[in-house]
C-alpha cells in the first residue's frame, strides 16, 4: 500500500517530536520545540523540551544557602537531572526503542505549570514542533477547529487522539486554559496540541476533568485542559528564553540577560536589607 504524503508530514510533524520524561518516580510527557547550532559552533547543538512543572515537580528542590554579598541565608533552586526518551520508529509508525539523554531544567514556573528542559545531548535532533505564531490566536483560532493530541499517555510511547477545539475561556488558578475534545490521559501531561490542518503547536496538555462521585473519581478523559500558546510565549518571555520563537536574539544574549536580571535582583535586595537595618538602630 502506497503511503500518502499527508501521513508522512503527520508522523515527522506531530508524533516524532514528542519525547516520554522521567524523573525516577514519576513522569509524562514532553515536546521538542528547539533543536539548533549552538553560537559560535558549527557542530554542536542546542536542544529544548517544554514540558508541565508537575510532570518534573519531584526533581525541583528549593533549600537555603548562604549568599555571600547579602550575608544571610536565601532560598535556592536545587535542580535533578531528567531522562528525556526520544522514539525510533520502524516503517513509520512501528515503534522500535528509544534513546534515553540526560536534560537539564532549566527553568519553571509552578504556578503557570510550564518547565523548560535543555538536554544535554550536542547532536541535532531532525523533529522540532512548528509553534503557532505569537499574537495571532485570535485572529486564525476558533471553536468546532480539529485538534490531535499527542503524548505518552499511561506511559505508553507517543499516540494520538482526534477532537475538536472547544473553549478558550476557563480560568484555572488565575491563569488561561483552553479545552479540547481529543482524549487525553494521565501521562499526556507536557505533550502537545496541534492543529490538524497545518500541524502548528498550539498548547500543552495539562488537566482533565474529573466527576466525584461516592468514593471514586472518574476522569472525563474528552474534557481535556490544555495550557494555551499564549501562556507558553509570556513563560518564554518571563525566563527570557526569547531566542527559542524569536531568531533575532541567540542563546548566548538571553542567558547573559537572565545573569543581569539575577545580578540587579541582588543589588536590590541588598539595599532593601541595608534600609531594614538602619531602621532597626
Amino acid at each position: 500500500m502506497e503511503i500518502s504524503e499527508e501521513l508522512t508530514q503527520k508522523h515527522k510533524a506531530l508524533l516524532y517530536p514528542t519525547v516520554r520524561v522521567r524523573t525516577g518516580s514519576a513522569g509524562g510527557s514532553g515536546t521538542i520545540i528547539y533543536s539548533n547550532l549552538k553560537p559560535g559552533s558549527e557542530d554542536e547543538y542546542e536542544t529544548y523540551v517544554l514540558t508541565n512543572e508537575h510532570v518534573v515537580d519531584n526533581n525541583i528542590k528549593v533549600e537555603k544557602q548562604w549568599n555571600n554579598l547579602l550575608q544571610c541565608d536565601l532560598k535556592k533552586d536545587v535542580l535533578t537531572e531528567c531522562d528525556v526518551e526520544v522514539f525510533s520508529f520502524e516503517y513509520q509508525s512501528w515503534e522500535s526503542g528509544y534513546g534515553a539523554h540526560k536534560a537539564d531544567i532549566v527553568c519553571y514556573d509552578k504556578n503557570m505549570d510550564l518547565a523548560l528542559l535543555k538536554v544535554k545531548a550536542i547532536k541535532p535532533f531532525s523533529h522540532v514542533a512548528r509553534l503557532f505564531p505569537k499574537g495571532e490566536h485570535k485572529k486564525r483560532l476558533r471553536m468546532f477547529q480539529n485538534l490531535y493530541a499527542v503524548g505518552c499517555g499511561m506511559g505508553h510511547p507517543p499516540l494520538a487522539t482526534q477532537g475538536n477545539l472547544t473553549g478558550f475561556s476557563d480560568i484555572i488558578d488565575n491563569y488561561p486554559y483552553w479545552l479540547s475534545s481529543a482524549a487525553t490521559i494521565y501521562g499526556n501531561s507536557g505533550g502537545a496540541v496541534f492543529l490538524a490542518d497545518t500541524y502548528e503547536f498550539i498548547g500543552i496538555p495539562s488537566r482533565i476533568a474529573v466527576n466525584i462521585g461516592g468514593f471514586s473519581a472518574d476522569a472525563i478523559t474528552h474534557l481535556s485542559y490544555f495550557i494555551p500558546i499564549i501562556s507558553v510565549y509570556k513563560f518564554f518571555d518571563d525566563q527570557v528564553f526569547t531566542f527559542i520563537y524569536d531568531p533575532s536574539y541567540t542563546s548566548e544574549q538571553c542567558a547573559e540577560m537572565r545573569k543581569k536580571r539575577r545580578e540587579q535582583r541582588e543589588r536590590m535586595m541588598a539595599v532593601e536589607m541595608s534600609k531594614e537595618e538602619v531602621e532597626k538602630e
